[in-house]
């Protein structure tokens, strides 16, 4: 099976939380959502050029929750997809803490972990996650995994916008430097000829290569 990946484009996105609706109606999460919890969201920063933090799971490639796992509830899929297996999960929330980008959410009512599977269900039966399919704006895509990253660094050198994501098959372009929209600052990941700083794309090394 392919690899995907889900690019975020900061652009069109207009805040209206669209995606963490269908995530709800999708993954029947509405008391979840009751406790305020979800497994995607857009948050709005004030001010004269508003920004947006879209706070979901970023799918890492190399996911510290997995590895903290110690039942294997958590697990990186053949797709790229990081899997929470709630009948596994002993709750004991070493993935809450480990996780670098805050994501997986501890349900005290509801005992268990609530964390974004990239609409596993959906995808299996070659289907695109609910919350890209239900953007009115187009501000989610969803595709392979080496083209969605791909045309985002094209974009993001062309346009001169930040991407964040790197390592992770969640890519975000932004027009602001990402954590001062609120992302955290990720682990360090280097490639040749680019420079990747907290998960950012952030300038070339050698302008000639």
């Amino acid at each position: 099976m392919a690899k995907y990946a889900i690019l975020v484009d900061d652009r069109y996105c207009i805040g209206c939380n669209t995606c963490f609706y269908k995530c709800v109606q999708e993954n029947r999460l509405h008391e979840e959502a009751s406790r305020g919890l979800h497994r995607t969201m857009a948050f709005l920063e004030k001010g004269e050029e508003p920004g947006k933090y879209h706070h979901r799971c970023m799918h890492c490639e190399d996911p510290v929750c997995a590895a903290v796992c110690t039942t294997g509830a958590m697990s990186r899929s053949d797709y790229g997809a990081v899997l929470h297996e709630p009948d596994i999960c002993i709750v004991c929330q070493s993935c809450v803490l480990a996780c670098p980008y805050k994501v997986p959410q501890y349900d005290e009512a509801g005992e268990g972990i609530v964390k974004c599977s990239m609409c596993a269900h959906r995808v299996v039966q070659g289907q695109i996650p609910a919350c890209v399919e239900a953007c009115p704006t187009d501000a989610l895509e969803f595709g392979e995994a080496k083209a969605i990253r791909a045309k985002a660094e094209k974009i993001a050198a062309e346009e001169g916008l930040f991407l964040y994501g790197i390592g992770t098959n969640l890519m975000v372009l932004t027009t602001k430097e990402p954590t001062s929209l609120g992302y955290p600052k990720a682990p360090v990941v280097s490639g040749k000829g680019r420079t990747f700083l907290g998960g950012v794309l952030a300038s070339l090394i050698d302008p000639k290569e």
